[in-house]
């Protein structure tokens, strides 16, 4: 698909060894034409548990993303935000902002956002039907009308302690946003107590390698060198060494 969107990255920036060698190796795998995104999070700030592992912080992260520019001055960055206060200070750090699932709706991260930054990926909650995001993308619009309102759909509660994607409703959520994107490693979220996994790598995989077959515009997906060590999302994130036969595959498929 042409002009298709990746973005790929670990769930957590971790530290700044750890962050240069997956862009480099990210970076590997991508070719010059691709329109990709390096993600990782400076801070998981809706850990289930208090005591979660929640990343470096904001400031160390800025000296990160400030070297890793200064390596790869062509690679374009990609990062969530949870405070108003955040978002000033991610301008000209970041390409592209983040809206967390659980933020989604928040009117004043959302304006912030879009006053500061020509492109917002929000992420849908799976709580949230396909269509409830509309009004955000209204509040983006009218506060920039040039800022293009990206929507992550990360799938959606169905009743078996799992996330169901409807591929269903693709192009119909394309008449509202500028990019429809499917986070591939989210939407395999599931319950620990009945599966004995939080999640679902293979699936991840399979909807990397098959998204443009149902239109999307770009995928998302976290992908990690050990994710068993992962600050979060261990389970549903990709290994690092998988993602060149995936990506290789995903183009094919996208070609077709």
């Amino acid at each position: 698909m042409k002009n298709k969107v990746w973005i790929l990255g670990p769930c957590s920036m971790e530290n700044k060894e750890f962050f240069i060698n997956s862009l480099d190796n990210i970076n590997s795998v991508m070719s010059p034409e691709d329109n990709w995104y390096m993600k990782a999070s400076f801070d998981k700030a809706n850990r289930t548990s208090l005591h979660g592992g929640r990343g470096p912080g904001l400031e160390y992260a800025k000296e990160i993303w400030a070297e890793a520019k200064s390596l790869y001055p062509n690679v374009k960055f990609i990062t969530d935000v949870h405070e108003t206060h955040q978002v000033e200070q991610l301008v000209g750090v970041v390409d592209v902002i983040q809206i967390p699932a659980f933020l989604g709706r928040q009117t004043d991260l959302i304006v912030e956002c879009a006053r500061n930054f020509d492109k917002i990926n929000i992420k849908k909650g799976q709580w949230l039907g396909p269509n409830n995001l509309i009004k955000s993308v209204d509040k983006v619009k009218e506060t920039n009308p040039d800022c293009e309102a990206w929507i992550c759909d990360r799938g959606s509660n169905f009743g078996y302690h799992d996330l169901f994607v409807n591929f269903g409703i693709v192009d119909e959520l394309k008449k509202y946003y500028d990019k429809v994107i499917l986070d591939c490693t989210h939407a395999t979220q599931r319950s620990r107590a009945v599966y004995g996994t939080q999640g679902d790598r293979t699936l991840a995989e399979r909807y990397l390698v098959a998204a443009d077959l149902f239109n999307y515009d770009g995928v998302f997906a976290e992908v990690h060198p050990n994710p068993s060590c992962s600050v979060s999302d261990g389970d549903c994130q990709i290994l690092l060494d998988d993602l060149p036969s995936l990506v290789t595959k995903a183009k094919k498929v996208g070609s077709l």
